[in-house]
Order: structure tokens, then sequence, then C-alpha cells
């Protein structure tokens, strides 16, 4: 039997706290821009966060992955995370994770784009 996936994404009450406020910083126009951005760091960075305890919704998974490019890359690169979970569930994981790690670096004074995308995060 096969687990429906999400219709609602979101992050930890934390992470999304976070989130608000590297887009009131100006690291980001948009919150979903971040939250993708999240996502991706984090794939690059090959971790694999735990659970997310206490999540709350931050919006439509149609409006985040309108064409399922995300879910897609998520499944090629995370096959075996998926097994007893969904696909938008370890999605979660990953933006909550990779927030996080971007809120980290804004506190210790810049968040360093140019070095993150090269590979020397």
């Amino acid at each position: 039997m096969t687990t429906a996936d999400l219709i609602n994404i979101g992050l930890s009450e934390a992470g999304n706290n976070k989130l608000d406020r590297l887009k009131e910083l100006g690291y980001f126009a948009e919150k979903i821009d971040c939250y993708r951005f999240a996502v991706g760091l984090a794939l690059a960075q090959g971790v694999i966060p735990p659970e997310i305890a206490k999540r709350t919704t931050f919006l439509n998974v149609g409006s985040l992955d309108p064409d399922q490019t995300l879910k897609q890359t998520v499944e090629a690169l995370l096959p075996d995370q998926i097994e007893g979970t969904t696909t938008y569930r370890i999605v979660e994981r990953l933006a909550d994770w990779g927030v996080t790690e971007l809120f980290r670096q804004a506190e210790q004074g810049d968040i360093d784009f140019d070095q993150m995308l090269r590979g020397r995060n």
C-alpha cells in the first residue's frame, strides 16, 4: 500500500521562524525561493536530516513544485530514504536542515553564496 504524499508542505516551527528571518534580512526575495535553495543545499551537502518532530505548514506542494522537478530530483538522488515515508516528507526535512544552515551562516556574519555554489561550504 502506497502512502499518500503531502498536499501542504512545511518546516519545523524553528525552521519556519528562521525562514521568515532570512527573508526579512534580504537574503531571499521570497520565502519559497529560500525553501527551494535550502533543499538544494542539503542535497548538495549530502545530508540526511532527521524527522521533524513538530511541523508547521508553509505552502501547497503545487505552488512549491508545480512541475514536480523537486520531487523527481529527490526520488532520483535519495531513493532509499523514501522507503517508509513520502518524497515530500523528505523534502521538508531537507528544507529544514538547509534553512537552519543558511540561518547559521547569516548569524555568523553573512551567507557566502559564491562559496556555497562552488562547493566549498
